[in-house]
């Protein structure tokens, strides 16, 4: 029997909070094989946190579970632009507090964007942003005025639960009072959760806010997110009831399903791709040959056979998102996928210079909804051996191949990401982030895309951008300018604590809301 539910009365927690009684039933524990990078603090996490900041925090614009942006899920109840789309009125919820008691005004809103796009910011996504943002104005307490440099249709959903963090709302007296280093200790938002313990290596533990705003009083009166990096110690923990949404690799699935375990599954969640470390200067990865090389050297259809249990499908263009080209109306066609021909594939790395295969550096790593990343590292070391590439695996943490990569300390040596599924201008904001050269992330080299990807900023005639979108993509693909691996399944194994739980679409956020709504 799960802790909680021996006698439901004794763990019914009444809480007063102004003038109203709260109840809340239960606890709910999400075990995964990573949290990644454990940050607290929305401008040093990114994206691939926000699966937890998301209940500490709330965003200016939010988004429904399929990933349309929302006036009811943010903290802009409505938006507008000018007929020149360079000034844009955001128009702000009332009476949300911090959990601090401060209430939230426009001077946080424009803080917390001036500190996202600031220079300790390390957000996938804040560079655009200071590339478009010329300046903002609190005209009134409930009212930001964000003004661009030139003409663009993007900035609500640069700031929307859609993409990563940086139009998550911090305090502002909190954090100039207490320091960053305080505030990443101890966070402060207007979510429905308050931060309550971290634990590096073991979990980040958070309480529930009575009468909230945006899920009015949470089932749930705590959430704890645990790392467990073991898939037999995670299963174990569901079936003794010690957790409620567990990660489990995809080759488990049809056993957990024949012993009764409820599976959930989120079909094309992410795309797999790898990409070479800056700068390629030096590097064989610098002759298009020798990148078409390594694509066609891999039998993506064994691999998704023997590594992933069949719940994958194969990969085409590099950093092509499932929903993003059906937004752009890209179709991928026959010419577009890699077919299997290792014996090309060697004569192409003759052609370009290298008859007898180069030295190459893979690093390999665990991602958060990619248990078999290691696994996965090795099958490709494989390939890339049977011609002639020598690829040494380097295993480290995420952390230390983050800073490698953003210190572009080990040029032309391999990194991977599981990319979560996005609509078109999420995929465009990370393909900005893979090529802008001004980004520490920047890990692809091409003046080409580089045009195409500044174009597609300045431009707000949604046609047009589509015509961009797919040149883009097809620019991707044509020069080889990374390699994608597969879109993945992702599956998760759930308690009856979790019962009808959707995990929707939105990337990197697990759509906790409707279960802490439920009744």
């Amino acid at each position: 029997m799960k802790r909680f539910a021996l006698v439901f009365a004794l763990v019914t927690l009444y809480v007063v909070a102004a003038g109203a009684t709260a109840v809340f039933a239960e606890d709910l524990t999400v075990a995964l094989s990573s949290l990644s990078t454990e940050s607290l603090d929305p401008v040093l996490g990114g994206h691939v946190v926000k699966f937890y900041l998301d209940q500490i925090f709330e965003y200016l614009v939010g988004v429904t579970p399929d990933g349309q942006l929302s006036a009811d899920g943010g903290l802009a109840t409505r938006w507008e632009t000018s007929p020149d789309h360079k000034r844009w009125t955001f128009h702000l919820r009332r009476g949300v507090k911090f959990h601090n008691g401060d209430e939230l005004t426009s001077e946080d809103v424009k803080f917390s964007l001036q500190r996202a796009m600031g220079k300790r910011s390390t957000t996938g996504y804040a560079e655009p942003l200071r590339v478009l943002i010329k300046d903002i104005e609190t005209p009134a307490p409930d009212r930001v005025v964000i003004l661009t440099k030139e003409p663009t249709s993007i900035i609500p959903q640069y700031l929307s639960r859609g993409l990563a963090t940086e139009g998550m709302m911090v305090p502002k007296k909190y954090l100039e009072t207490k320091g960053d280093d305080i505030f990443a200790r101890a966070p402060v938002g207007t979510g429905p959760y308050r931060f309550v313990e971290q634990v590096i290596g073991s979990h980040i533990k958070l309480e529930a806010v009575p009468s909230h705003w945006r899920v009015g009083t949470p089932r749930y009166q705590t959430l704890t997110f645990r790392i467990v990096p073991e898939e037999t110690t995670r299963i174990a923990l569901l079936r003794r009831g010690e957790a409620d949404i567990v990660e489990v690799s995809r080759e488990r699935v049809k056993e957990l399903q024949g012993s009764g375990v409820s599976i959930v599954t989120r079909r094309q969640d992410a795309h797999v791709d790898f990409w070479w470390l800056l700068p390629w200067t030096n590097s064989p990865i610098r002759d298009k040959r020798v990148r078409e090389a390594l694509n066609i050297a891999i039998d993506r259809a064994e691999l998704i056979d023997t590594v992933f249990a069949g719940m994958a499908e194969p990969g085409a263009v590099p950093f092509a998102m499932a929903t993003a080209m059906r937004d752009v109306k890209f179709r991928i066609t026959p010419e577009h996928r890699y077919a299997y021909d290792p014996a090309r594939a060697k004569r192409l790395l003759a052609d370009a210079g290298y008859p007898k295969g180069f030295a190459m550096e893979l690093y390999a790593y665990q991602l958060p909804g990619l248990p078999e990343g290691r696994a996965m590292a090795e099958a490709l070391a494989g390939y890339w051996h049977k011609i002639g590439v020598q690829t040494t695996l380097v295993p480290v943490d995420y952390l230390a191949f983050r800073k490698k990569w953003f210190d572009r300390s080990a040029p032309g040596a391999l990194g991977y990401y599981n990319q979560s599924n996005r609509d078109w201008l999420g995929t465009f904001a990370m393909i900005d982030k893979w090529t802008n050269p001004t980004q520490k992330s920047a890990s692809i080299s091409d003046p080409e895309l580089d045009r195409l990807v500044g174009a597609v900023l300045a431009e707000t005639d949604r046609e047009k951008v589509n015509n961009l979108m797919r040149a883009i993509f097809q620019r991707l693909r044509s020069e080889h300018l990374g390699i994608p691996l597969v879109y993945l399944h992702s599956a998760y194994a759930t308690s009856k604590n979790a019962a009808r739980w959707n995990p929707g679409a939105v990337m990197y956020d697990l759509n906790i809301d409707e279960l802490t709504r439920q009744r």
